[in-house]
């Protein structure tokens, strides 16, 4: 396993997803997916290694939320990056980062620094140890 940070994309935009995923690489963090529906997000949320993940809320008609309860479940930091504003989040969701598309790099890397910090000292495994970096 990478020394870097997993964060996953769940993205059905293609062209959002690809610069997003090149953003997210060019700046140190290995991407899992981006995953383009909310059912293969939702898996991957629920069986990936992973120290963050950034969603999208509206996924191909879709909301996300399943698959933001699966990695809130697993104590897995997230943000969302969408045309949604934080206000039509439920109120499961509501104290998660909500940035706006198109996004401000830095703040996007910003946001994520401290969730991979939060997430410092383990990487979240379905019923594996947590191992990763420290």
């Amino acid at each position: 396993m990478s020394d870097t940070p997993r964060v996953m994309i769940a993205e059905d935009e293609f062209l959002v997803a690809l610069v997003l995923e090149e953003d997210l690489r060019a700046s140190g963090y290995t991407v899992l997916g981006p995953y383009s529906t909310v059912e293969d997000a939702s898996y991957a949320a629920s069986t990936e290694a992973m120290h963050a993940a950034v969603l999208d809320i509206n996924m191909a008609g879709k909301m996300a939320f399943p698959v933001a309860d699966a990695l809130r479940d697993r104590g897995i930091p997230y943000l969302f990056l969408s045309g949604y504003t934080a206000s039509t989040l439920p109120e499961a969701h509501r104290g998660v980062p909500c940035l706006a598309k198109p996004y401000e790099l830095s703040r996007l890397l910003r946001e994520l620094r401290r969730l991979v910090a939060d997430a410092e000292g383990s990487i979240h495994i379905s019923s594996q140890s947590d191992t990763g970096p420290a």
